[in-house]
């Protein structure tokens, strides 16, 4: 039996609310995520950018809420939306295979990447260190450690394999940790 949390019955309750036209729910939904949708955006794309299409990832999800069948996954589900038009903006400027190749997956790590490292305490060093990283990277680092999401719900949203995403975490917090050796 799955217990359910209080802050994802909150959420649930929200997402419920906004599928049948509740405007404050979707306000307080959009106040509640749109701030990470655009951190998001931001690790692909120039500020301005990332900017105007939030705007268009929230309109998107407006018009789309009601159609969310798992109100449990409301978070991956945005952040699907979001990666999706994120896409789709390079496809549109005919920078498709800039993404793609930001994208490549990199060889698969085999380890366990230990949760309990330095990085979970020390935020400030790794949104320092985010704008070091190849955008591959930042993307896995930005999901798992600003967002707080695990490894599946990131293999969903970047659309590879929970290998690539521990690989992934495991080469950006290498970097993450050569800056911190370096710094003290």
């Amino acid at each position: 039996m799955k217990i359910v949390k209080p802050l994802d019955l909150k959420l649930n309750l929200l997402v419920l609310r906004a599928q049948v036209g509740d405007e404050e729910a979707f306000k307080e939904l959009h106040f509640k995520y749109s701030i990470s949708t655009l951190r998001l955006l931001q690790s692909y794309m120039n500020g301005t950018e990332a900017q105007d299409l939030n705007q268009e990832v929230w309109l998107k999800v407006y018009l789309r809420i009601a159609s969310l069948t798992n109100t449990a996954g409301f978070k991956t589900w945005l952040f699907q939306i979001t990666r999706n038009m994120a896409l789709d903006n390079f496809r549109a400027s005919k920078r498709i295979n800039e993404f793609f190749d930001m994208l490549k997956s990199e060889s698969e790590y085999n380890g366990d990447i230990d949760e309990n490292d330095f990085l979970i305490g020390n935020f400030q060093l790794l949104e320092e260190a985010v704008e070091e990283l190849s955008p591959k990277l930042r993307e896995a680092i930005v999901l798992k450690y600003f967002e707080g999401m695990d490894m599946q719900e990131i293999s969903l949203i970047m659309g590879c394999s929970l290998g690539t995403v521990k690989s992934r975490l495991h080469n950006a917090k290498n970097v993450i940790k050569k800056l911190y050796n370096d710094k003290t």
